[in-house]
């Protein structure tokens, strides 16, 4: 199921479904000659029937489109879906309003666990390619030529590629609460997850890896934080001292080891809490 939300709030800019009554500012924006040509899809002329199609299109929950509007005004698009792909009216460049929409766009749907999301851009489209380095799209090693309607030719193109490991990894979610804070662990919290490990045979030794650097590391790798507040996280003390790590997975109660006894009574209760709640 689809819990991408229907209006999101970006800033001085609302991010809501495409509407009837927005397909003539849609056809005047795709006729821009600084527009089209950077959109692989949309012919040239864009006609009042390309824009009833466009519509249909856009009605489709899982392409998530969504216009930005600002004070009544269209100034653009965007979509999350089978492809990443936006625009915006020129007469807005420069102010930073589609960096503030695809952030607000994409920690929306990074929330739930999720499939990558694939941009493509013309190679000679630098504002393109700065906005997806800048929102951390990974560049594909290798570009490829794609065919655009507007201009009724191939152009060389790049591939970017938004996993959400990648974006947790750049917004990782701090869960603090009663003293205790949780970041999703990292393979650099091996050591620390070993010193905690239960003994072999005991209650939850199941749940566990062993001791084995290799265990350790693929067991951290099997468990990183990819949304919806599962994984593997760290807990923190006030004094951002590890005291233990807990293990959240879908349909299952928290699972924690703390490093002490004393660790596990003055925080196990906020631990519980804290991670059912966030």
């Amino acid at each position: 199921m689809d819990t991408f939300p229907s209006i999101l709030n970006a800033g001085s800019v609302i991010l809501r479904p495409v509407e009837r009554r927005d397909l003539e500012q849609v056809v005047r924006h795709l006729a821009d000659p600084r527009v089209y040509p950077w959109l692989a899809a949309v012919p040239h002329p864009f006609t009042p029937e390309d824009a009833d199609a466009f519509y249909g299109y856009s009605q489709n929950p899982t392409e998530r489109v969504r216009v930005l509007e600002r004070d009544g005004d269209v100034l653009g698009c965007l979509c999350l879906g089978t492809a990443v792909w936006y625009w915006l009216d020129p007469a807005h460049w420069g102010q930073g309003l589609m960096k503030t929409a695809m952030d607000c766009a994409l920690a929306a749907y990074f929330t739930s666990l999720v499939p990558p999301l694939v941009a493509t851009s013309r190679e000679d489209n630098p504002a393109s390619l700065s906005l997806l380095a800048r929102l951390g799209f990974s560049r594909a090693p290798t570009g490829r030529r794609m065919f655009f309607h507007g201009t009724e030719s191939a152009h060389p193109c790049r591939d970017y590629v938004m996993t959400p490991e990648q974006w947790h990894f750049l917004h990782p979610p701090r869960l603090a609460s009663n003293g205790v804070t949780l970041h999703p662990a990292r393979q650099k919290d091996a050591e620390l997850l070993s010193r905690m490990l239960p003994r072999s045979g005991g209650p939850s030794s199941e749940i566990w890896p062993g001791s084995d650097p290799f265990d350790l590391s693929r067991f951290i790798e099997t468990h990183r934080h990819r949304g919806n507040h599962t994984g593997l996280f760290v807990i923190q003390d006030d004094d951002r001292r590890p005291v233990g790590v807990v293990l959240r997975r879908a349909g299952e109660g928290p699972n924690t080891l703390f490093l002490t006894p004393e660790d596990a009574r003055r925080h196990g209760d906020s631990v519980g809490k804290l991670t059912w709640s966030g």
